[in-house]
Parts: structure tokens; C-alpha cells; sequence
């Protein structure tokens, strides 16, 4: 019974935090009306990995760290999924900016989730916290591969070679 509700746990994270994007998608794509404040640095895919796994990982463990109880685990999957549907609302400017991260979101959103429901277990003395660590390194680690080296493709394919008239 533990595991299953372990399982929903890490589901009903992952789907709070798509709820966050989804909503921040939509508040950007109101608020932003013709503007686009998307700034492209030029750095290689291994440098942009590099940067996505730094950011990542301090984000999760963030999460661990204040997830005392799986409302405020969720509450802050809540509130990164808005920055993160806002800001990328501003960079397509479409409510096609779902599309972009769907190829690594759902496996860093279950890294996140995972890293929250350990956070919870540890504060509340359980000891199956590591496991759900070591796999929410290996899904935030997989999620950054594909955000670098995937992700990119998709949105040149979907949108063409320019986003907000920056060349990408």
C-alpha cells in the first residue's frame, strides 16, 4: 500500500506542476500581447547541458530540502511550473510553447516529483528516501540530454529557424 500511494504521490507532483506550466503559459500568452523578451545565448549543446543539469539539480534540491509535507512539495512544483510556462510563454509567444517542452518536461517534471515525495520520506524519518534520490538524479540527468540536444530540434522543426526573430 505504501509504494502505490508513493506512486500516486510522484503522479499527482508531476501533474501539479504541468498545471503551473499550463497556467503560466496562458498568463504569458495574455499578458504578453506582441512582445517577446527571448534572448539566445551561444553556447554549444554540451555547454547548454552543462547549465540545464547546474540549474536542475539546484531546483531539486530546493525541493527536497523544503518538502517537510507533500502540500508544500507541491505548492513549489506549482509555482516553478508558472515561472517556467510564463517565461517560455514569452519565447513563442503561442500556445504552442507546450509543445516545447514536452520532450524533456515530462521526465524532468517526474525528476522533480521524485526528488519532493523523497523529501517528504526523509523529514518524516522514512528511509526510502534514497532510492527515490538516485532516481530522481538519473530522470533530471536524462531530461537535461534530451533538453540540450533534442528539445532544440523540435522547437527548429515546429517553428521554423527563427523564435521572436532570433535566429535558433
Amino acid at each position: 500500500m505504501v509504494r502505490i500511494r508513493g506512486v500516486y504521490a510522484v503522479l499527482g507532483g508531476e501533474a501539479i506542476m504541468w498545471v503551473g506550466v499550463v497556467g503560466g503559459v496562458l498568463l504569458g500568452y495574455v499578458f504578453s500581447h506582441g512582445v517577446c523578451l527571448h534572448a539566445v545565448y551561444d553556447v554549444s549543446p554540451l555547454g547548454l547541458l552543462l547549465i540545464i543539469i547546474i540549474r536542475n539539480a539546484s531546483f531539486a534540491l530546493v525541493v527536497f530540502l523544503v518538502s517537510y509535507s507533500l502540500f508544500i512539495a507541491y505548492f513549489v512544483l506549482f509555482v516553478e511550473g508558472l515561472y517556467v510556462g510564463f517565461s517560455v510563454s514569452f519565447t513563442v509567444r503561442s500556445l504552442m510553447a507546450l509543445i516545447l517542452l514536452l520532450p524533456h518536461g515530462v521526465i524532468e517534471l517526474l525528476g522533480y516529483s521524485l526528488f519532493a515525495l523523497a523529501g517528504v520520506k526523509y523529514h518524516s524519518g522514512d528511509v526510502g528516501y534514497l532510492r527515490l534520490l538516485v532516481l530522481g538524479i538519473a530522470a533530471i540527468v536524462v531530461a537535461a540530454f534530451v533538453e540540450a540536444f533534442i528539445s532544440p530540434s523540435v522547437a527548429r522543426y515546429l517553428f521554423g529557424r527563427a523564435l521572436c526573430g532570433v535566429v535558433i
